[in-house]
């Protein structure tokens, strides 16, 4: 029986291109074309870093130093000169993200329906805290990769709302917005709701989700 919802922020929650592609247009002064490729790239290489990380064995490369890391070669690709405080300012972009058009909604209706929420994702415990804000005191929880030494897809993540919140596997829906995190759910042995948005196909399709759909909303119909 679901008592906990928890949620991936960057793929499920947030629009990541359309929240940054103005912004890198803004301070760079790109095309909104070139933008788009930026921003593509950045994305690309950040995910890279946090790939990186948890095969080093060395801890965890903060989220945040992932993200400038990801810049930094972004940059240098597209030779694109920046200032300190326009750097500044393109990382702490990441805190802002607009949700999609539907998160608030569907967010507040679980909790309507007496559900427990939480954010189950990779970022840094401040830049959740922050990407959080929209949702208010629908989101109870913020359950940060920071917490388990590791990212997704590793298992320590998926296992933070026992480790954390006392809440057993069974008793744990996660919504997807990543490939990755379909898989990486599935494989720890929680149901899986993929937020599908762009019709990707799972790399592995030993481990499907319990239902996907092109937004959020199809959450509601497994609650």
């Amino acid at each position: 029986m679901v008592r906990l919802v928890t949620f991936d922020v960057f793929m499920a929650l947030v629009d990541i291109k359309g929240s940054l592609v103005p912004k890198v247009s803004g301070v760079l002064g790109l095309n909104k074309l070139k933008a788009g490729k930026f921003v593509q790239t950045w994305r690309q290489k950040q995910m890279e870093c946090a790939a990186i990380s948890n095969s080093l064995g060395h801890g965890r490369i903060p989220f945040r130093r992932c993200t400038e890391l990801a810049l930094d070669y972004t940059l240098a690709h597209f030779k694109v000169p920046v200032t300190p405080s326009q750097h500044c300012k393109l990382v702490m972009s990441w805190d802002t993200l607009t949700p999609w058009p539907e998160a608030c909604q569907v967010v507040a209706e679980i909790r309507r329906r007496g559900y427990k929420t939480a954010i189950l994702s990779n970022g840094d415990s401040d830049m959740l805290n922050a990407l959080a804000k929209p949702f208010g005191d629908n989101m109870q929880h913020i359950l940060s990769a920071e917490m388990a030494g590791a990212y997704k897809p590793h298992p320590e993540v998926y296992n933070l709302p026992e480790q954390k919140l006392r809440i057993l596997k069974a008793d744990v829906l996660h919504v997807a917005g990543s490939g990755t995190d379909v898989i990486g759910a599935g494989s720890f042995g929680i149901d899986c709701y993929w937020a599908n948005r762009d019709c990707n196909k799972l790399l592995d399709p030993t481990f499907v989700p319990k239902n996907e759909g092109p937004d959020l909303r199809g959450v509601l119909e497994l609650l």
